[in-house]
């Protein structure tokens, strides 16, 4: 099947897990797949002679957007980033050179090398531009033009199974086009001061889908995900709009910083497991990030660059944390 039909067919499917059982056919999926792109910036550096996870991450933040939808609700946080924007084929080749230049800047696969333009499938330019595009586009919702990042400073986040699917399985109403996403998370070391005068010109105009932009400690940001909405501020699966990241691949992402500046030390992560845990009143669960991200728990564990066992205990260690702080709530 091509394109549309695929289209035609997810329309007509009910919402939710019939749809994403459709996604599950690798030549479904791939008929209708596109790509997406974010960066968290990051400063601070940890402090490995604190006792507590807590004290190591302290002078570690992230900046992440709150975003709003069309409609004005609260979106969830996240990264700087969105979907890629892309070029017909057939049509590109049919235009002139003068409307191929406009397109450089536009779609993240139109490239200008030696007074030349042409057409990429080269993921690495790709994700790349994206990002690029997309930061500009979401910092101008906040009235910032002349903010800009180092690509080539980006770190990529490996996450080659991941997927993010959710808009076509449990939103999509059938109209227009739609896309299932592989996306492509990195990180940015903000050795500038990028983040706190984005934040403080954030307060000042804020238009379109940006609400603000925060800096959060990293340690704080490990347990967004997962707080329960209600009303306005609940997403569609029940989460905290306002509190919680919006993608769970960009939470996943916010973890594998964490074990980047941690060294993947397998005892470590694990402290870090708990102590996030004991820090929070819901559940964090790998298992349900992987879930979320249709892939499977060693998937996760080779994002976070641990092993088998440390993932195991990292999750046990949650579960036996949160049993027992709801057990002790109970108690009182």
């Amino acid at each position: 099947m091509n394109k549309e039909q695929v289209l035609e067919l997810i329309a007509q499917t009910p919402k939710g897990e019939e749809r994403a059982k459709l996604l599950e056919n690798p030549e479904i999926r791939t008929a209708v797949l596109s790509s997406g792109a974010n960066v968290t910036l990051y400063c601070g550096d940890v402090d490995t002679s604190a006792k507590h996870s807590k004290g190591i991450f302290a002078n570690v933040f992230v900046g992440l957007i709150q975003r709003k939808n069309r409609s004005g609700k609260l979106d969830g946080l996240g990264a700087l980033g969105g979907l890629a924007e892309r070029t017909d084929e057939r049509e590109f080749c049919f235009l002139s050179d003068e409307s191929k230049k406009q397109l450089v800047g536009k779609k993240d696969d139109v490239v200008e090398k030696n007074g030349q333009i042409y057409l990429t499938k080269d993921i690495d330019i790709i994700r790349k531009n994206n990002v690029l595009r997309e930061m500009q586009e979401e910092l101008c919702d906040i009235g910032i033009t002349d903010v800009t990042i180092n690509p080539n400073k980006m770190e990529l986040i490996e996450m080659p199974n991941v997927k993010d699917d959710n808009y076509m399985t449990n939103i999509w109403d059938g109209k227009g086009e739609c896309f299932a996403i592989s996306p492509y998370c990195h990180v940015y070391k903000d050795d500038e001061g990028l983040i706190d005068e984005i934040v403080k010109r954030s307060r000042e105009q804020a238009t379109g889908e940006v609400v603000e932009y925060k800096k959060v400690n990293l340690f704080d940001a490990l347990s967004a995900y997962g707080h329960i909405g209600r009303g306005d501020k609940a997403l569609e699966n029940g989460r905290n709009a306002e509190k919680d990241y919006r993608y769970p691949h960009e939470y996943l992402a916010a973890w594998a910083l964490a074990s980047k500046l941690l060294g993947g030390d397998a005892k470590s992560m694990v402290n870090l497991a708990v102590d996030v845990q004991n820090s929070c009143g819901h559940r964090i669960s790998f298992e349900r990030i992987a879930k979320d991200t249709k892939q499977s728990i060693d998937d996760v564990a080779n994002i976070l660059g641990v092993d088998d066992e440390t993932m195991f205990k990292m999750e046990k260690a949650c579960e036996i944390a949160f049993m027992y702080k709801a057990t002790k709530d109970w108690q009182m």
